[in-house]
C-alpha cells in the first residue's frame, strides 16, 4: 500500500506544473556470483554463489533529483523503499545503513546497501513506457559484525559483502507476459 501512495503521490505532484517528475516501472536482472567474508585483519575469502533473479523496480521521483526504489529484497521483505538521488554521472545512487545492537550481549550488526544503477543506456527514450527497460549498474550490501557477535577466541570483527550487478533481462525473460495476456 506504501508503494501505490508514493506512486500515487509523485503522480498528482508531477501534474502540478513544472517538470515532470519521473515514475517507471523496470525490469532488471540480478546476478550474485559469490558472498564474500572478511575476519578481523585477514584477507578476503570468497565463496561462489551463484543467483540470478528478474526484479521488477519501480523509480519514484518525489522532488526534482529526490527518488525511492522499490522492488529490491531487504531482510526478506520485497516492498521496501531506499531513497537516494541522481549521481555525478547521471545515474541514481541508493545509500541504506542500519546498526542493531543487542543490549546484552554488546553485539553490533552494522548492514549497508549502496546502490548505483542508470536507466539502461540503450533503452533510455522508452522508460515509463516499457516496464522491461532494465535498471543496470552495481549494488554492494555489507554486513558488519562487531568481536562482540563473534564466539571465537579471540573475537574478532567479521564482514561479509554481497556484490551484485544490475543488467537488462534476456530474451527468455518473463517480463512483458503480464502484459501480453491482458
Amino acid at each position: 500500500m506504501t508503494r501505490l501512495v508514493a506512486i500515487l503521490s509523485a503522480v498528482i505532484v508531477a501534474g502540478c506544473g513544472g517538470d515532470p517528475l519521473l515514475v517507471a516501472t523496470f525490469t532488471s536482472r540480478i546476478v550474485q556470483l559469490d558472498t564474500c567474508r572478511t575476519v578481523g585483519e585477514g584477507s578476503e575469502g570468497c565463496v561462489r554463489r551463484e543467483e540470478i533473479a528478474e526484479r521488477r523496480l519501480d523509480l519514484v521521483e518525489v522532488e526534482p533529483g529526490l527518488f525511492w526504489l522499490y522492488g529490491l529484497p531487504r531482510d526478506g521483505v520485497t516492498d521496501r523503499a531506499i531513497l537516494g538521488s541522481r549521481d555525478s554521472e547521471g545515474g541514481f545512487l541508493f545509500v541504506d545503513e542500519r546498526t542493531q545492537t543487542n543490549s546484552v550481549t554488546g553485539c553490533e550488526l552494522v548492514t549497508r546497501v549502496s546502490v548505483n544503477v542508470l536507466i539502461d543506456p540503450e533503452r533510455v527514450a522508452d522508460a515509463g513506457l516499457d516496464p522491461c527497460v532494465a535498471l543496470v549498474g552495481r549494488s554492494v550490501e555489507t554486513v558488519v559484525a562487531s568481536p562482540a557477535c563473534d564466539s571465537n577466541v579471540p573475537a574478532q570483527q567479521v564482514v561479509q559483502t554481497v556484490r551484485r550487478r544490475f543488467e537488462p533481462v534476456g530474451v527468455d525473460s518473463t517480463c512483458g507476459a503480464a502484459e501480453e495476456a491482458e
